[in-house]
């Protein structure tokens, strides 16, 4: 499992014109579980994912990579880029929200 994040300094993907982006919207934190805004057309592909639920994606922050995860939507927070979500292809972390396998973090189009 590959995991984009931000290291010791700002790390950015290069821009693909082929990649779904979008800007993070809401985050929530309930108990271990964060859930965020972020509408790819990517999750209306997983079969368990409600895609009119408040949240589209949510994450445990006691899974493995839930504090890797965590770490890249902080870093689209304070840098207000867009990211570009893999989804995992369930929904583990909460009934009918889809479940991020990795996000990661594009440099602004030039």
């Amino acid at each position: 499992m590959i995991i984009s994040l931000l290291g010791l300094g700002k790390v950015f993907a290069e821009p693909i014109n082929s990649t779904p982006r979008a800007f993070l919207g809401e985050v929530e934190i309930v108990n271990d579980v964060v859930y965020f805004q972020a509408l790819l057309p990517d999750i209306a592909s997983i079969g368990c994912a409600n895609t009119d639920a408040p949240f589209h994606w949510a994450f445990s922050l006691s899974s493995a990579e839930g504090p890797s995860l965590y770490r890249a939507i902080l870093a689209a927070q304070s840098g207000n880029v867009q990211l570009a979500v893999t989804p995992a292809g369930d929904c583990a972390a909460a009934s009918g929200v889809a479940r991020p396998a990795a996000i990661t973090l594009l440099k602004p189009k030039q």
